[in-house]
């Protein structure tokens, strides 16, 4: 006989995490719940709470409290604190769904090593990808998290930790880029610029992509192999190289698009001849050169993507679209 069990009571149970889990009878994955859930109390009460209220005052004696660093742990501690809410949240979902699966007949887990058995044999791939995760949380999200709570701050050259404390300013810092001339120049210089830089930059790669993707995939080419290499180049040559090495060809004065490509041109554009363009020392052209190599350095994933959707056409398909007439 199916054992029957009430998910809106595992849900209950659950609100404690591990009591849900116990009820499904599932009682080694209901003391490893109620465990995280001890260990999360303790570190809670112990160590985070404290660092949450420092992050909420930001210090009340200057030269003695570092605003900064109170603020940084704090937002390291309140990731933790998040990421054991969302395991909360599973929690609770974990208890119902398990509950379901008893009135619907499905196999369950009871004990450790049924559980085990059943994390390497469905949950394989996300084991794999936690700790990409871990390190993605502290490496990308900590710092986002950390410079947008200094922009509700007070932070700058006449509020610097230790000998000055910051305070919470709210959306003061945002509100003056409108309300001040000299902010507002900046930020609207700074905005457009990452606007063009989105969209050229973006533009560049994938049209270089494309078209490289397009002139490999053509049947009368020969060395493919050979044009596959080059076309990689970019993305296997480390990046911190290409850049030394574009920085080096931007010379004004010595770099080799000044002293070779642009007199190659100038024999056949009159206009370039005899002109040096300054790369490094005007920012127009500066950026353009950025674009330049933004192109580069992003044009192979472009390219390996479409080569490989063009390259699982079936040849049906061409050969349909031949008798058609679609290479008229």
């Amino acid at each position: 006989m199916t054992t029957q069990q009430q998910p809106s009571k595992a849900l209950l149970l659950s609100l404690i995490p591990g009591l849900g889990q116990i009820y499904n009878k599932q009682k080694a994955k209901g003391a490893i719940f109620l465990g995280v859930t001890v260990a999360f109390l303790i570190y809670f009460f112990a160590i985070a709470a404290p660092e949450l209220g420092n992050l909420i005052t930001l210090g009340e004696m200057p030269g003695r409290n570092n605003s900064l660093f109170m603020l940084i742990r704090g937002a390291f501690h309140l990731i933790l604190v998040i990421v054991y809410f969302i395991f909360y949240a599973l929690n609770l979902k974990d208890a119902h769904t398990i509950a379901k699966r008893w009135n619907n007949g499905y196999p369950v887990p009871t004990t450790f090593k049924d559980m085990v058995k059943g994390i390497y044999a469905n949950g394989f791939p996300y084991l794999l990808i936690i700790p990409s995760y871990i390190a993605m949380t502290f490496a990308i999200i900590f710092p986002v998290l950390v410079t947008l709570l200094i922009a509700f701050t007070n932070y700058d050259f006449q509020h610097l930790p230790p000998t000055k404390l910051l305070d919470w300013v709210g959306v003061t810092n945002f509100t003056n880029i409108w309300r001040l001339s000299t902010f507002r120049s900046a930020f609207g210089s700074v905005l457009s610029w990452t606007i063009i830089w989105a969209l050229t930059a973006s533009t560049v790669q994938i049209v270089i992509g494309i078209f490289t993707a397009i002139i490999a995939n053509q049947p009368f080419i020969k060395g493919k192999r050979i044009f596959g290499v080059i076309f990689l180049l970019p993305w296997a040559v480390p990046a911190f190289i290409t850049i030394l090495t574009f920085s080096n060809m931007f010379n004004d004065s010595i770099g080799a698009i000044n002293t070779q490509v642009i007199p190659l041109l100038g024999k056949v554009l009159p206009f370039l001849n005899g002109h040096l363009i300054p790369w490094k020392t005007d920012p127009t052209w500066t950026k353009v050169a950025l674009i330049m190599m933004q192109g580069w350095l992003g044009f192979p994933y472009i390219y390996v993507l479409t080569l490989g959707i063009l390259q699982s056409i079936p040849n049906d398909l061409y050969e349909a679209a031949y008798i058609d007439g679609a290479n008229a």
